[in-house]
């Protein structure tokens, strides 16, 4: 097959990206990465433009980008798998899921206050987030986003 068939090429690499496109994972990951930016964003003005206190400009951020995440990923990440609206219920569980990851955002973010004490505390709250990327995805995708019976 010659290398200049740019047909079979973007047919081939088109469809893996449209796969890449429709998967969970990755839609997750796109959805996680702008909410990461409204939880910067938003921890950044309260906590080094404001100088609010870190742990409490934290939970503001993860309130706001937790719901702008929730619906994102009811609504886009997991449409293939849910078969539900948005509701109360699921957000709460979602909610639930998220204060774990919360949890470990704060563990980090102390941690590594603690042993830096960065000019900037927006980069503790960049390794936090991370950590807490992986545990949310599980359980999301396999406790609150679920096909119901």
């Amino acid at each position: 097959m010659p290398l200049c068939n740019n047909g079979y090429l973007l047919s081939k690499y088109g469809k893996k990206m449209t796969d890449l496109y429709q998967n969970s994972l990755i839609r997750f990951l796109l959805v996680g990465a702008l909410g990461t930016v409204v939880n910067l964003i938003i921890f950044f003005v309260f906590a080094d433009l404001l100088n609010s206190n870190a742990n409490a400009s934290s939970v503001i951020a993860f309130c706001v980008a937790v719901t702008h995440n929730y619906i994102l990923n009811h609504t886009w990440s997991f449409e293939n798998v849910v078969n539900y609206n948005v509701n109360i219920k699921s957000y709460v569980k979602y909610v639930c899921v998220n204060i774990f990851g919360l949890v470990v955002n704060l563990i980090v973010l102390n941690l590594f206050l603690m042993q830096f004490n960065p000019d900037l505390k927006v980069t503790a709250q960049i390794f936090g987030v991370i950590v807490g990327t992986a545990f949310n995805f599980i359980l999301s995708r396999f406790y609150v986003f679920k096909k119901i019976p």
